[in-house]
């Protein structure tokens, strides 16, 4: 049985751990492969493309890379996590994110890694990555940068 000294006492140390590893000058920790959640592969590689976006002029408008440009209405297989923008069990629209939202060691999400997803078949919620093929669209309007049209679920 656990005592509550045993539960609390590792609580209680967390700040101090804290402190010790801001005091030596240690950074947020990261991933071998950067700041990706996922190794890179043929099915993770757009992300590296997709993060080159910049931002441009006052209304900050979004400047994407030849590269990407030419991505435009391509079909493509993208890897990543699955964030649902409802309670249902199965989605046809939801959001693909490069990382897990709840990952320290992660770059932070932000609209360009981010996929807004369209698929014609309702797909299941799940925590662990999905592969999706789809045609990208470059679609600013929309909150975030890309947008993958009638995304289906590939299977290993």
């Amino acid at each position: 049985m656990t005592s509550r000294r045993q539960l609390l006492m590792p609580l209680a140390l967390a700040p101090v751990a804290g402190w010790a590893i801001w005091a030596t000058g240690a950074t947020e920790p990261t991933h071998p492969v950067g700041p990706f959640h996922l190794p890179l592969d043929d099915t993770t590689a757009l992300w590296r493309d997709l993060v080159q976006v910049r931002m441009d002029g006052p209304a900050a408008d979004p400047k994407f890379p030849t590269h990407v440009t030419a991505l435009n209405g391509k079909q493509v297989t993208v890897r990543g996590f699955m964030i649902p923008l409802s309670d249902a069990a199965a989605h046809n629209r939801f959001i693909l994110a490069a990382n897990p939202i709840a990952c320290p060691a992660c770059q932070r999400p932000n609209p360009a890694t981010m996929l807004h997803v369209h698929s014609q078949i309702p797909m299941r919620e799940s925590q662990e990555p999905v592969v999706l093929s789809g045609t990208l669209r470059l679609h600013p309007q929309e909150g975030l940068f890309y947008r993958l049209d009638r995304a289906e679920q590939r299977y290993a």
